[in-house]
């Protein structure tokens, strides 16, 4: 919805003080979008704003995996096991049975302070 919004913005020529900081154009405020003119070449200007907008936003998800999985030390998806994941949320533990965020190292934190 937010990409849909910034290219009604662009079309329009009002794009917002908050956004025109990163440009005016759908090529200067999405980062994607030279990847995307790269791939699509010619087709670029057909594709919805919105889809820009949803293409760069997974871009980013998949960018913050990497990170993590590179934290842990496993540089590829097929090794991350649910050990090596939280749940931000205590409905999110529940639903999914992956340990809350909070509780993960629980018990070693009172090994520690327990000494």
């Amino acid at each position: 919805m937010v990409g849909k919004t910034i290219g009604n913005a662009v079309k329009s020529k009002e794009v917002p003080v908050y956004i025109s900081r990163f440009g005016r154009t759908i090529e200067d405020i999405f980062v994607t979008s030279t990847e995307l003119k790269h791939r699509f070449g010619s087709e670029f200007d057909a594709i919805p704003p919105g889809a820009i907008g949803l293409f760069t936003y997974m871009q980013r998800i998949a960018q913050g995996m990497r990170q993590l999985m590179a934290g842990n030390r496993k540089f590829g998806l097929l090794y991350i096991t649910r050990d090596d994941i939280a749940a931000l949320t205590k409905d999110d533990a529940e639903i999914s049975g992956i340990p809350y965020i909070m509780d993960v190292d629980a018990d070693e934190v009172e090994g520690i302070l327990n000494g």
